[in-house]
């Protein structure tokens, strides 16, 4: 039996179940929710780009009754767009259109080098973002909306779960070729200095999306809230 999951104000799913007295102490707690990232281009030819992915873990009837349980996290790249904007006050400008359209959203932003004197922006623009400065080396760390992060962290998250499949780009994405051609074409190479560096689609081309996308994953597999479920141990006597 299939049941339409109801979707509350603050992203969270539950079951129809959940207002049935048998059902009590059984329901749980899914989510619906939406990671942005921005990877913030240069002046001329580097544009700044945008990923959204939606982020979502559906209860279930598992069958033993009225037991409920969680299906692990799926995220799916829904939307990407790339934009030439030289003003800062026009990339703030041209997220906030697109996060006015979205509900429990999370925005991550690259605060290195060009991204840096956006933070402060989005800020005064009562826009919460989690800043994110890379870095060399293989750690990652939060201050606040403050983040350090490697790299190696960054690229090899987003490489995982294309892997394992926990990260999908929608069918029906209307840059999808660009973005599998990006992640597909990006190459590491390590600087005398022993920095890893990126470098996208050969002489000409950038991975904007692919980083943005990196991004917006991190928040979610990082420092997303997390619930704990805690239920009945069974088979012990």
């Amino acid at each position: 039996m299939s049941y339409e999951l109801i979707e509350r104000d603050d992203g969270t799913l539950i079951m129809p179940t959940s207002s049935d007295p048998a059902a009590a102490g059984h329901s749980v707690k899914g989510f619906r929710r939406y990671a942005v990232g921005l990877d913030v281009g240069g002046r001329g030819e580097d544009p700044s780009a945008l990923a959204i992915i939606k982020a979502e873990s559906r209860p279930f009837m598992t069958g033993r009754g009225w037991e409920q349980a969680l299906t692990a996290p799926e995220y799916t790249v829904v939307y990407t767009e790339t934009a030439k904007l030289d003003e800062a006050v026009d990339v703030i400008d041209w997220v906030a259109s697109i996060l006015r359209k979205l509900k429990n959203w999370t925005l991550t932003m690259d605060a290195t080098g060009m991204g840096a004197p956006l933070v402060g922006l989005f800020e005064q623009a009562k826009v919460p973002v989690n800043a994110v400065t890379m870095t060399a080396g293989s750690s990652i760390n939060r201050k606040g909306n403050r983040i350090t992060c490697s790299k190696n962290v960054l690229f090899e998250n987003a490489a995982t779960c294309l892997e394992n499949g926990s990260l999908r780009i929608a069918h029906d994405l209307p840059e999808k070729e660009e973005l599998i051609r990006e992640s597909t074409s990006v190459e590491f190479k390590m600087t005398s200095a022993g920095n890893l560096t990126l470098q996208g689609g050969g002489r000409g081309h950038h991975a904007d999306r692919f980083v943005a996308m990196c991004l917006a994953l991190l928040s979610e597999t990082h420092f997303a809230p997390r619930s704990i479920e805690v239920s009945h141990l069974r088979g012990y006597w």
